[in-house]
């Protein structure tokens, strides 16, 4: 500090108490300087466990409170040194990984690519079962070295069980499967945070039965953000969310979701049905492999163009009230009146419990609801309220549903509340309700399960042979 001062003696007293101000902002939000100490990592662990306690209705509804509180102090003893944001991350995110709760979790990535890392210019598929690790195919833009579908065996001598094992243990979920899959979106974060490659990949792969060895070099984030500006098809946000095709002389209608986006919805689907109304088609193929979720009043509002009666996705819902929860409704309505429901919840006390029956959507005048058969298409990574969508599509006989047994469940937390470390500034999202999709019982702690089982890959054409059979029966 006393060199620092040295240097800058030239300058004006207003300069440097304008200077000592910004160094002191960013020191209480974290940011600099890049380390924590023992005790300022300690103090952010026994506060994560504070607001998951507070906040989720049961933490410990599968994995022992003992266990965890035991972990706990066993992540806080080996604290011993100071350690950068990222690596901190890396300490304590396993505790939460064993919660088996999707939405409770810490959040790291917008901080890292900050940093501009190095990225590891292929998209992988990651897998509890042999192949653990598959290449899918280069980033736009990227002139592939890798062969796609290349079965990876190691990457700078580390086996690709081991691999996939460590990054299940840093991301949260309801099953294993889903935390691999889910952490193949961030294969690049793991192969540096973890395994410090420095931008060096030595890949030892197979192909067409044939082992060979490759090194590949890493491109800078913002190089490859610059690239994908350059090879940007021109879609809108919504056009890569929803989609439709047309098959079979137009007979077969597909619509492809990636996530329960609001933004574009209502266009798209006004579209999409006006399109099926037109051609009159007869089948509609509703495709939800690999969707994530989202809102679930998109589903409510999709229900409208395919149901003909009232529904409801949800039976119940659990409530934990928590200052973070009413913390939430307050900055929510910044501005705005509260209503009485508001009211009653800023007075309920702190870590009381609710529960909220759920009445049924009425159906709403739509000249371009669809009347014909519907299939839906389900996989390990249809989660939350996609997997919320398909359960009430079930449980209300619309159609059959083709593929995986859901990773999200159909009894399951969500509905976060935020919050962030003291010390470290990581942000910390914590399931506040306990939903009960309509349907499920006390113990129904599983995902929605297909009428006809499907690898995703065929589902598409195992509900196209489902088609076509039921045409030959008449």
């Amino acid at each position: 500090m006393i060199s620092n001062f040295i240097r800058i003696a030239s300058v004006t007293k207003r300069q440097i108490i304008l200077l000592l101000c910004i160094l002191s902002f960013n020191i209480v939000l974290g940011q600099t300087p890049g380390n924590y100490t023992p005790q300022e990592m300690r103090q952010d662990v026994d506060s994560m466990v504070k607001y998951l306690q507070e906040a989720h209705p049961n933490p410990f509804y599968k994995y022992p409170k003992a266990s965890f509180f035991k972990n706990v102090n066993r992540v806080k003893s080996h604290l011993d040194r100071n350690l950068d944001k990222v690596d901190f991350y890396l300490r304590i995110e396993p505790l939460l990984g064993n919660l088996d709760d999707g939405h409770t979790d810490l959040h790291v990535s917008q901080f890292y690519n900050s940093l501009n890392p190095f990225v590891l210019p292929y998209n992988f598929k990651l897998s509890t079962q042999e192949p653990f690790i598959t290449c899918s195919g280069a980033y736009k833009g990227i002139k592939a070295e890798l062969p796609a579908d290349a079965e990876i065996l190691s990457i700078n001598n580390i086996p690709a069980l081991k691999i996939v094992n460590d990054i299940i243990d840093l991301n949260t979920g309801e099953n294993r499967l889903f935390r691999a899959e889910f952490g193949a979106t961030r294969f690049y974060f793991y192969l540096e945070a973890l395994y410090k490659a420095n931008g060096i990949y030595r890949l030892k792969y197979k192909s067409k039965g044939v082992v060979k060895d490759i090194t590949l070099k890493g491109i800078r984030k913002n190089v490859l953000d610059e690239m994908a500006k350059g090879h940007a098809d021109g879609n809108s946000h919504s056009d890569s969310i929803y989609s439709l095709r047309l098959l079979n002389d137009n007979q077969t209608a597909v619509i492809d979701f990636k996530s329960f986006d609001w933004d574009g919805f209502k266009a798209f689907a006004d579209s999409a049905f006006s399109v099926i109304k037109e051609k009159h088609v007869q089948n509609l193929i509703i495709n939800l492999i690999n969707d994530s979720g989202g809102d679930s009043d998109v589903g409510d509002a999709f229900f409208q163009y395919i149901f003909n009666r009232p529904f409801t996705q949800y039976a119940k819902v659990l409530k934990k009230n928590s200052a973070l929860l009413k913390q939430r409704l307050r900055e929510h309505h910044v501005g705005k009146p509260l209503d009485s429901a508001d009211k009653v919840l800023l007075s309920r006390p702190n870590g009381s419990l609710d529960t909220e029956y759920i009445e049924k959507t009425n159906i709403a005048d739509n000249p371009l609801r669809f009347s014909g058969r519907v299939i839906l298409l389900i996989n390990i990574e249809t989660y939350s309220s996609a997997a919320d969508f398909a359960q009430c599509f079930k449980y209300y006989k619309r159609g059959i549903v083709i593929g995986e047994e859901t990773g999200g469940l159909i009894k399951s937390y969500g509905d976060i509340v935020t919050a962030h470390l003291p010390n470290s500034g990581l942000e910390l999202t914590v399931s506040s309700k306990l939903y009960y999709n309509i349907g499920a019982n006390e113990n129904d702690w599983r995902g929605v399960i297909p009428d006809i089982y499907s690898a995703p890959e065929k589902a598409l054409q195992r509900a196209l042979d489902y088609i076509n059979g039921e045409k030959t029966k008449h």
